[in-house]
């Protein structure tokens, strides 16, 4: 049964609807999440999906927020076909997420600049749109303070702040008070209540909170990724019509055979008292107190609630999922300071390539941060290629006939930048899993950008680290032997940079087709023979052949080759038995052609990324 509201929203609203779904439908192998859902939401109304773990709310949320594709069906939002226009439905949406999708090693404020880089709001207004922001949610003192030392709450409240920093005109929150106790579920809900008294948004919520749903100015039902009702909180409870009533006496035999004798009544009988329904409990129990000659201890009546609509149309309670702990106060003595008066309406970025591109260079700076904080790891990661460079050099110059330490030293010089170069490009990566486990990447994956221009930007910080780690090595080089020479080193590190980018591509791309847990296998079983097989530690020249033809086809191979000859370029004495070209047969491949397949492979490695990267599912 469905039920539609009568009376008009509040508030009345016309024009389009601000969110339509036609037949949506989301089937997994071994599952049908959501089965055929058809729903309509008004601009500015509140809209709650109420259901158990399990019926598809988040499933159909991810779909309406383009973070799934769906099986079937179609999606509008604000107007906007999420199949054909994906980016534009982004832009006018908000969204809060059922876990954490914040940066722990940013600060509150660095938070949300990035989103408003990512939602492309003008410059000129981000600062005060973040102090505005951060007071409207009580967290103005807490601006500078790291994320990892926020409270559930606190966090929580910062994801409102970002939800609304772009002002949309569509709210998305999914099940937003999970796992918070009931002092910060009151505190968000106060905020919630301010932003809907501030902002002409439209909200749409899903939660198994029966507390929570009751505020909404339509409630759906959900269960088993269908809609079973849907209506006005009062209209839904109204169709059930009887007030519940539970009844303890002196003798609960005695009132249960005049319930049924006299008033027609169907009667529980339980080891706490009686129970039973009645539309008209108001007049059977004083005539009840009347005629029983039994004291009465107690009789409670309470009306239907939505727990008991979500019974009579599924069979089941949804307080077996989660028990509502009480309507959220909308008062308390920790209100966040006063706020500036309401906007008449949201404003949408409009995007383009310059919103691109500053959403690019906002992923970039991330990367940049993470580096800059993280000394410790700098200092971890360059000791291999220094260990690489000035004490296996030694030794492996041992077991070389002819060239001396020194100049297997400046052999080995171009193998320790790949080297150094290799731990940050790769760790790209693994921080990229480590974004999909944490949240991080549903909050980039839902900004109004195009995947591909996210992934760039990831791997373009990622190479910047990879190449301003491993530059650090080139002031290093002049102790073994390596010419100072500006035009040298500026040459070595635009090779190291493409070599890096292309590393930083590999890594992306491995991340993208093996499981979390196998990542750091799969990259030491992949690398230690590319690494090996690349010239690096011995010429080509000293491999047997059969080897050398596999080096051949190792694209690192082309990266260090480069590198060498360069080097040879500027050395006075570049002994030939080291530095000898790669030879293709008689014919050596130019460096300008090495660094165009480093270039290329890593544009289509990028490309092939980009492509898996554009959605989560």
């Amino acid at each position: 049964m469905r039920v539609q509201p009568d009376a008009p929203l509040a508030p009345p609203v016309t024009g389009s609807p601000a969110i339509r779904a036609t037949g949506l439908t989301k089937r997994y192998p071994d599952v049908t999440a959501v089965d055929g859902l058809d729903l309509s939401v008004a601009a500015g109304e509140s809209f709650g999906f109420l259901g158990p773990n399990g019926a598809g709310k988040s499933t159909t949320i991810a779909m309406l927020c383009t973070l799934a594709v769906p099986t079937a069906g179609t999606v509008e939002i604000d107007g906007h076909d999420t199949r054909t226009d994906a980016v534009a439905a982004r832009r006018s949406i908000g969204l809060i997420f059922q876990e954490s999708t914040l940066d722990a090693e940013l600060t509150a404020a660095e938070n949300l600049r990035f989103h408003a880089d990512l939602y492309d709001v003008p410059a000129a207004l981000v600062p005060g749109r973040v102090d505005e922001t951060l007071a409207l949610v009580g967290l103005s003192d807490a601006r500078d303070r790291f994320v990892r030392t926020f409270s559930g709450g606190m966090r929580r409240r910062l994801e409102i702040a970002r939800a609304l920093l772009h002002r949309p005109r569509i709210l998305f929150l999914d099940e937003p008070t999970i796992g918070l106790d009931p002092q910060s579920r009151a505190q968000v809900w106060r905020h919630l209540h301010r932003i809907r008294e501030r902002e002409s948004v439209t909200l749409f919520l899903t939660t198994h909170y029966l507390d929570e749903a009751e505020q909404c100015d339509r409630v759906a039902i959900l269960d088993a990724g269908r809609i079973v009702a849907q209506g006005p909180p009062a209209e839904l409870k109204a169709v059930l019509g009887a007030d519940r009533v539970d009844l303890r006496t002196d003798d609960d035999a005695a009132a249960a055979r005049l319930l049924r004798t006299r008033f027609g009544l169907t009667v529980a009988e339980t080891p706490g008292g009686l129970s039973f329904t009645a539309t008209d409990s108001a007049r059977i129990l004083p005539r009840l107190f009347a005629e029983l000659d039994v004291p009465v201890y107690e009789a409670r009546v309470t009306p239907p609630t939505l727990d008991d609509v979500f019974l009579h149309h599924t069979g089941h309670r949804i307080r077996a999922e989660g028990a509502s702990e009480g309507p959220p106060d909308p008062a308390g003595d920790d209100a966040p300071p006063p706020v500036p008066a309401p906007r008449p309406a949201p404003e949408v970025a409009s995007g383009g390539f310059r919103a691109e591109l500053r959403a690019l260079r906002m992923v970039w700076r991330r990367e940049m941060l993470h580096f800059l904080r993280d000394r410790a790891g700098t200092v971890l990661s360059l000791f291999q290629p220094l260990l690489f460079l000035f004490i296996l050099g030694v030794g492996l110059a041992g077991l070389m006939a002819g060239p001396s330490s020194r100049s297997y030293q400046v052999f080995l010089f171009s193998g320790a930048l790949v080297t150094a170069s290799q731990a940050p490009a790769l760790r790209v990566g693994s921080a990229l899993l480590w974004d999909r486990r944490s949240g991080f990447l549903r909050e980039m994956l839902a900004g109004p950008v195009h995947r591909g221009t996210l992934l760039l930007g990831i791997c373009l910080g990622g190479t910047t680290v990879a190449t301003c780690q491993a530059g650090l090595l080139l002031g290093a080089g002049a102790l073994i032997g390596v010419p100072p020479d500006p035009g040298l080193l500026v040459l070595l590190a635009a090779e190291l940079a493409l070599t890096a980018l292309a590393m930083t591509v590999l890594g992306v791309v491995l991340a993208m087709v093996v499981r979390p847990q196998t990542y750091g296998t799969a990259l030491t079983v992949l690398m230690a023979p590319l690494m090996f097989l690349s010239g690096s530690v011995f010429p080509l020249s000293a491999m047997p052949g059969w080897m050398e033809a596999v080096a051949l086809v190792n694209p690192f191979t082309y990266a260090v080759d480069a590198m060498h000859r360069t080097m040879a370029v500027y050395l006075a004495d570049a002994p030939a038995s080291l530095f000898a070209p790669v030879a293709w047969g008689s014919w050596h491949p130019p460096v300008v052609l090495e660094a165009l397949m480093l270039a290329g492979l890593a544009a289509l490695g990028l490309a092939w990324a980009a492509r898996r990267f554009s959605r989560l599912d």
